[in-house]
């Protein structure tokens, strides 16, 4: 029986029509996430070659659609499914991912025409959708009429959709792109296998470092290792490593004891993807295959073994990450250390590093924090005479030198700790400074001439010196005496360990900057820039802000303009983060 069918337009249809997706993969991905929640246990996706003119097909053994189910609620352009069927699916329990009623223009973001056939209850429907007609009726969707078909079926359940007439002004999905899409959300669903052209998602598909090994143990026989260690910044979806034996599944996928591993950051360990296959005995599995009994011969010979493999490669990939870090860090620390005696170096880096290992997976900003307060506080006695104790220990009995390292560990935390409460109560009261109207900018100039910390990682390291001071005192009485006297700025010119001057301008935390304020700053730096070699000089101007009229687009490179507030806010929470993650 042939006949048409209309959308059934939602209010909301203006605004959903102007969603789009990333790319072609997450197009898919969204024809996957309807099988998802249509109860399927199996979708096979499969991906014509290039040039071959072929089409995509995304295809489904869930529990389809009937006639009345495909016009009322899947031609339902904005319906919320969840608000129709609830959070969970019927059959599995599945928490509901289509939310929007959208997903089924996810094929028309690749095809010109998209296909659809469903079946279920011994009846098959199959609706075509052409992505040119709905242009042509895009001031009326319910005028567009769709070829409708219905038809007996046998007891088969599921859908077809079929994508055809690619565009070609979009990228080509591949198999590898897309394997690697679904495989964070799709690769460890129970009950739910995604095969793309014919290979269901796998551990290779995980982007990093992938291992695989084959050994046979004396008691726990035959053992087959495959892992991947995830090298983006999003870790897999249900970390760890699978156990099979003799090709069933047992329990949740673990970490074979890596996450107590005191050497490898739980951050990193949860990076591990992979699985285990055991072939031989099933006498140390649980009868309900839940888990193992972990005291078992069997168990604890292969977790030795699995945690020696995977904690081998995580070792290389940690020193592999933490060279990098440290090599982004090591100009501002080799500076500082070299302010400290010589024989407190090495034990200096040697903290430094345990640091750094502790906060292993933090940006970039935050560790650069850190490591500024741990700097700080190891300029700390007490820190020191830990060190001193260490250093004197590590010549007796192995017993109290081992009382001495956990010591140093103890105040090692602890003084970095009180550094950064410190530094909090110090921000506590430069707040109240610049919120008191009668604050000058001298007043700021004193209070954050020796704390450029505050105004954030890319300043901290910088410093003022004599030089630099006496070039500023130089220029001013020169060029601010008698009638400018009064004008006279209230500059800081600081300095990095490298190469980079930084002229800082301060004006009163009532002040917001004007576009005058700049340009006076600009010629403040061409006057000082023959002082210091032609070098190039950053200004930055602190004060109540930017006056609304300038257009940050506008200011000249290299100039900043920063509010007091700003600064001290941000500071505010780097050193909370630091307080709080120290105390867990």
């Amino acid at each position: 029986m042939s006949s048409e069918a209309h959308f059934s337009v939602d209010t909301r249809l203006t605004r959903l029509l102007g969603e789009t997706y990333r790319s072609s993969e997450a197009a898919l991905k969204e024809l996957i996430d309807n099988a998802w929640d249509a109860d399927a246990s199996s979708v096979w996706v499969t991906l014509p070659g290039m040039v071959s003119g072929d089409p995509i097909v995304v295809r489904d053994d869930g529990s389809g659609m009937t006639s009345h189910e495909m016009r009322g609620e899947y031609l339902n352009i904005a319906s919320d499914r969840r608000t129709r069927t609830g959070e969970r699916s019927p059959k599995f329990g599945r928490k509901v991912k289509g939310r929007k009623g959208i997903g089924k223009f996810a094929g028309l973001t690749l095809a010109g025409q998209m296909v659809v056939q469903s079946a279920a209850r011994k009846r098959r429907c199959t609706l075509t959708i052409n992505k040119k007609d709905l242009i042509d009726y895009k001031e009326d969707l319910e005028a567009v009429p769709l070829p409708f078909t219905e038809e007996d079926a046998d007891d088969e359940t599921g859908t077809i959709v079929t994508l055809s007439l690619l565009d070609d002004r979009l990228n080509f999905p591949t198999p590898d792109r897309l394997r690697e899409v679904l495989i964070y959300e799709y690769g460890r669903e129970p009950g739910f296998t995604v095969y793309v052209n014919g290979s269901a998602l796998s551990v290779q598909d995980v982007p990093g470092k992938t291992t695989q090994v084959e050994t046979a143990l004396q008691t726990a026989g035959s053992v087959n290792l495959h892992f991947t260690i995830a090298d983006s910044k999003k870790s897999p979806r249900s970390p760890g490593i699978i156990l099979k034996v003799n090709g069933k599944a047992v329990g949740k996928p673990q970490l074979f004891g890596l996450d107590e591993d005191e050497e490898i950051p739980i951050k990193l360990a949860k990076k591990v993807y992979g699985e285990v296959e055991l072939t031989g005995t099933e006498d140390f599995v649980t009868a309900d295959w839940g888990g193992v009994i972990e005291n078992s011969k069997v168990y604890q010979e292969a977790q030795a073994y699995i945690q020696q493999v995977v904690k081998k490669e995580l070792s290389e990939t940690h020193a592999k990450d933490m060279a990098l870090q440290k090599a982004r860090l090591q100009k501002q620390i080799n500076e500082r250390l070299k302010a400290l005696p010589e024989n407190r170096r090495y034990f200096a880096q040697e903290a430094l590093n345990r640091i750094l290992k502790r906060f292993y997976g933090e940006s970039e900003e935050r560790i650069a924090v850190i490591a500024d307060v741990a700097l700080d506080a190891m300029e700390h006695d007490a820190y020191w005479a830990v060190l001193d104790s260490i250093n004197l220990s590590s010549k007796g009995e192995v017993s109290t030198f081992a009382e001495s390292l956990e010591q140093f560990g103890l105040v090692e935390l602890s003084a970095i700790g009180l550094q950064a409460k410190r530094r909090r109560q110090f921000l506590d009261f430069l707040d109240q400074l610049i919120a008191n109207p009668k604050t000058l900018e001298k007043d700021a100039h004193k209070a954050l001439e020796t704390n450029l910390w505050v105004l954030g990682r890319r300043y901290s390291s910088m410093s003022s010196n004599a030089t630099l001071r006496g070039i500023i005192e130089t220029y001013c009485d020169k060029n601010f005496k008698g009638e400018r006297a009064s004008k006279r700025p209230d500059l800081l010119l600081s300095q990095d360990y490298g190469d980079a001057y930084l002229l800082i301008e301060f004006k009163r935390p009532s002040h917001s900057i004007n576009r005058d304020d700049l340009s006076q700053a600009e010629k403040y730096r061409d006057d000082l820039s023959p002082h210091l070699t032609n070098k190039k000089i950053d200004i930055l101007m602190l004060g109540k802000g930017r006056v609304t009229t300038i257009d940050p687009a506008n200011i000249v490179q290299n100039v900043s303009i920063h509010s007091y507030a700003s600064l001290v806010s941000a500071a505010r929470t780097e050193m909370d983060w630091l307080v709080a993650s120290l105390s867990k």
